[in-house]
């Protein structure tokens, strides 16, 4: 089981690694950004893309909702600025309810009714919420590792670097 303390610390990780690995991509410009990298999605652009969606789902699932149908690759986000702005409202609503989603609501199972398997699937919140978190990490890897290819340092992953965060750094 997972804390408070897990979902606030991924939180304030999660936004530090999104601003930036977005920032990075500010700069790269839309077409190196929707250039066929050979990532799993293709490109940057669709990797990110598809990190936000999976997010959209997750929560969705979390509130024992299903998300809007959609194709494994498909682009739901194609305008750059828009899935900057999408992101950017994920993170801050990721920050928002790590204070507030309880370890009680977050033991309770809920049925997962996800078009991608054949039948609903049960299994306790907390779940879904480290998937949020891990499945970001895994793409955003991804994407990392594109950028380091373009011969571009993207910094620090490490979760005790998070500036602010008192750990490593200050």
């Amino acid at each position: 089981m997972i804390t408070d303390g897990y979902l606030r610390e991924m939180a304030a990780f999660n936004r530090w690694q999104n601003d930036t690995v977005y920032g990075l991509c500010d700069d790269i410009g839309d077409a190196a950004r929707n250039e066929d990298r050979g990532l799993f999605f293709g490109s940057i652009h669709r990797t990110l893309d598809h990190i936000c969606m999976v997010h959209r789902a997750l929560v969705l699932y979390l509130d024992n909702s299903v998300p809007p149908p959609t194709g494994y690759g498909d682009v739901i986000w194609p305008d750059w600025e828009e899935l900057k702005a999408v992101r950017l409202s994920q993170d801050e609503a990721l920050a928002d309810v790590a204070d507030r989603w309880s370890s009680e609501w977050l033991a309770e199972e809920i049925e997962v009714n996800s078009p991608r398997m054949p039948e609903p699937r049960v299994m306790p919140r907390w779940i879904l919420a480290v998937q949020i978190f891990n499945h970001q990490t895994h793409h955003r890897s991804q994407v990392t590792a594109a950028l380091h290819a373009m011969g571009i340092s993207y910094g620090p992953t490490d979760i005790p670097y998070r500036p602010g965060s008192g750990y490593f750094v200050d």
